[in-house]
């Protein structure tokens, strides 16, 4: 970052002359620098982001997704919309972040950090890592408005992963298809994004060389270098919950090679296929423990799946709760489920 100015200000004053006096221009003592007087607070923040008096900044500490990052900014910096009442401040420094995620999500949040504040330490809790993106507003109840954001450009900081954690999990699709590359291995323009669904049918339980899902795990150290046992390294479940079940079952994933600086996880889906009659009928104490609806022919009968994926306690999810599928099978066999 500069060491030289880097103030952008705006004033808004009101057209009537005392409040614009009043609200756009510093009255009484000067303000504390609030980048010293936090110095002795009470330091909930693992990490420091010093926004100092002479326009400088400074990182103190590790900038770690789930860790508390302390923002220490010096109101001095901001000088424009001051105004008092009664002795009280009518003004305040807001920090306005952004959290670009590394899997592509955005967070935002905003923290007071001078002025007339709740009284909490500001404190910013980036839940990824990404970049993280910060300027400063001032206002006032007059109307006045100032900003410091490098002259528009605003202040950005890396946020890393925790150590043993990844730094990014995602990718997550399914491959049914009975043309294999490489050897036997899926071919890469048959992967769906797992968030448009699959279907497991019964040509897939017949006829597909290939049936699985897929997620990818990015750890820096781990996944992205030769010789590591990255199957020992990152714990890689799937959840599993069919319809009519309360809860989710875990089952481990199998590694299934690196793809660039990421480890590939996969899940074979004929290993919690709830279908199993071929062509003998079912007794009604052996039916599948999920609930089962036929199709508008009636010829077929299915039921649905919701799958989630972790790596080391890093979940990966859509934001309606779970990717969903269907498995799909003949009814005849299973009229005594029905």
């Amino acid at each position: 970052m500069s060491s030289v100015p880097t103030l952008r200000l705006t004033c808004l004053a009101l057209a009537v002359s005392s409040l614009a006096v009043i609200g756009c221009a510093p009255g009484g003592a000067d303000p504390v620098d609030e980048d010293v007087a936090s110095d002795d607070a009470s330091g909930l923040g693992e990490a420091t982001l010093h926004f100092e008096a002479d326009y400088a900044e400074r990182v103190e500490g590790e900038l770690l997704a789930g860790s508390p990052i302390r923002v220490a900014y010096a109101a001095s910096r901001l000088p424009a919309c001051r105004g008092e009442q009664g002795g009280i401040p009518q003004w305040s420094i807001t920090a306005h972040w952004r959290l670009d995620a590394i899997d592509g999500s955005v967070h935002e949040g905003a923290v007071a950090v001078a002025g007339l504040t709740n009284g909490e330490e500001p404190v910013i809790e980036p839940p990824e890592a990404g970049e993280l993106t910060i300027y400063f507003q001032s206002t006032n109840r007059w109307g006045c408005t100032a900003y410091d954001s490098d002259f528009g450009a605003d202040y950005h900081f890396d946020v890393d992963p925790p150590e043993g954690v990844p730094g990014w999990v995602g990718n997550a699709a399914s491959v049914i298809s009975r043309q294999t590359c490489n050897d036997g291995r899926p071919c890469d323009g048959n992967r769906v994004p797992l968030d448009q669904g699959f279907r497991f049918d019964t040509w897939a339980r017949q006829r597909a060389a290939i049936a699985h899902v897929y997620f990818d795990v990015w750890e820096e150290g781990v996944t992205d270098r030769d010789g590591v046992e990255v199957w020992r390294e990152v714990d890689a479940r799937v959840n599993v919950r069919f319809d009519g079940q309360e809860a989710f079952t875990m089952r481990y994933a199998d590694l299934y090679g690196r793809v660039g600086n990421d480890a590939r996880f996969q899940l074979a889906l004929r290993t919690i296929d709830p279908f199993f009659a071929m062509s003998s009928q079912v007794p009604a104490e052996a039916c599948p423990d999920v609930v089962l609806e036929t199709t508008p022919d009636g010829f077929y009968v299915r039921t649905s799946v919701e799958l989630t994926f972790e790596a080391d306690g890093v979940t990966l999810a859509p934001e309606g709760g779970a990717y969903v599928g269907v498995f799909e099978d003949y009814a005849g066999p299973y009229a005594a489920c029905l």
